[in-house]
């Protein structure tokens, strides 16, 4: 036979006081569960009352007899991944900067991959996404990886004001033509 054991009358109190304020219907059989089992019910007995098969009544029971009150709460179920939201111009912005721009992903590299941009998401956004995963996000906003190409930045935050005057300077037409 096996019995739940509470170690001491502060145990007890504990687990009284875990039924009371338990909300959950399923938590709340497991601990009525255990209390029942620390009175002395047998485990038939248990399995008539909650309905429920032996090795479920087993298994809370050494739950509880092994860690306690926390070991009959149920894994935190992993759900639906969290997303990124990141617009078409905020990706452009991160894949315009060269990877080694960035302190936490600790690369001297140069050019992105996929794989340094997944380790990005992963830093500094706390999602964790695979590459094929990032190459389909980029694809849906129509930023084409492709070949790397030599990109001329400038420490100076005016550099792309700076850039854009001068483009729109040459884009003008000549007086003298």
């Amino acid at each position: 036979m096996i019995f739940a054991t509470i170690s001491d009358e502060a145990g007890k109190i504990q687990l009284i006081e875990a039924i009371k304020s338990c909300i959950k219907p399923h938590i709340y059989r497991r601990l009525l569960t255990v209390q029942l089992s620390a009175e002395g019910k047998k485990v038939s007995e248990l399995t008539s009352i909650f309905k429920v098969t032996p090795q479920t009544i087993r298994a809370f029971v050494h739950a509880y007899n092994q860690g306690g009150l926390e070991q009959l709460l149920p894994d935190k179920k992993p759900g639906r991944r969290p997303r990124l939201h990141l617009t078409t111009e905020q990706w452009t912005e991160i894949i315009h900067q060269p990877p080694c721009s960035f302190e936490k992903l600790n690369t001297l590299c140069q050019n992105w991959t996929l794989k340094l941009l997944s380790n990005y998401c992963q830093q500094y956004h706390s999602v964790k996404l695979c590459p094929s995963m990032l190459w389909y996000i980029l694809r849906q906003h129509k930023i084409n990886m492709g070949r790397s190409q030599l990109r001329i930045t400038s420490p100076d935050p005016e550099y792309t004001q700076k850039r854009d005057r001068t483009e729109a300077i040459k884009k003008k037409p000549k007086p003298w033509n």
